[in-house]
């Protein structure tokens, strides 16, 4: 069996965003441009309600809220966004994997729109639908704790849980094995994984440990550029001046780029858990 370290396919995220600033910015400019995209979609498909919901130049959860229940009620309007937005995401999950397992191969700051981020959208909707069963029960199960109490309802979402973090540790090979074989891969993926549950759990956790620090650090750059430009009441009650125009960019930029820098430490790992588990070379760039 190929050795696997959890610790060292966890630090990918760094080392990409490290090596690779431009690359992150330009990935950021790419979610921009297709969150615009999303939302003239959102427009069309919603008409006139969507508008109207999305009134004033802030966006709160009352907006978010709102545009939900829309959603929910046009199926055809929620299956379009959710499509895009899988493809938006797949696009930029190729774009990490190629980076780390193709870095020759050609592409916008490596990004295409081709037969790998298809199937991924493919692969991201399929699990997409694994995630909402296993959220839906989890709802379930803690709704029966707060209802009841009683240690039955407690059991079942312990098992929820436990269940779910199962599958996501059984499931994680199944996006970067879909790219670099280039088929979908379910089966391969569940047996690359067997016997590698905690390790991949760990992975896994400190992935999400190290974003959390990098959201930390961007966020408080956000804070010190507001509140050099004068500060959030200032920008609130639309001051227009050099500082915050600037600011208001520069909170816009770090919106995006910190998806996009939460993809990247959440999936560049993967790509490295697999290329250690098939024994293959890991050349970090």
């Amino acid at each position: 069996m190929n050795q696997f370290s959890a610790s060292e396919a966890a630090l990918e995220g760094f080392r990409l965003i490290r090596s690779r600033p431009g690359t992150m910015l330009a990935w950021a400019g790419v979610y921009f441009l297709g969150i615009m995209v999303i939302g003239a979609l959102m427009a069309v498909a919603l008409g006139p309600r969507f508008a109207e919901a999305m009134q004033g130049s802030d966006y709160t959860a009352e907006k978010a809220d709102a545009v939900a229940a829309m959603l929910a009620e046009s199926w055809p309007a929620f299956l379009l966004v959710l499509l895009v937005v899988m493809t938006l995401m797949s696009v930029i999950i190729a774009g990490i994997y190629r980076l780390v397992m193709r870095p020759e191969e050609p592409g916008l700051a490596h990004l295409r729109l081709g037969r790998d981020e298809f199937r991924l959208t493919a692969v991201n909707l399929a699990l997409f639908s694994i995630g909402f069963v296993c959220l839906f029960a989890g709802i379930i199960a803690l709704t029966m704790v707060r209802e009841t109490s009683s240690l039955v309802s407690l059991g079942l979402l312990v098992v929820v849980i436990g269940l779910t973090a199962w599958l996501g540790a059984r499931l994680s090979m199944v996006t970067p094995m879909t790219f670099a074989t280039r088929r979908i891969a379910f089966g391969p993926a569940w047996r690359l994984t067997r016997g590698r549950m905690w390790p991949l759990l760990g992975m896994m956790l400190l992935a999400a440990i190290f974003y959390v620090m990098i959201w930390l650090v961007i966020s408080l750059a956000g804070l010190v550029v507001v509140a050099l430009a004068g500060g959030s009441q200032a920008l609130e009650e639309g001051h227009v001046n050099a500082g915050a125009v600037i600011a208001g960019v520069a909170t816009l930029v770090m919106q995006f780029l910190l998806y996009v820098l939460q993809v990247v430490m959440i999936y560049a790992p993967f790509a490295v858990a697999y290329q250690q588990l098939t024994g293959q070379p890991v050349t970090h760039r």
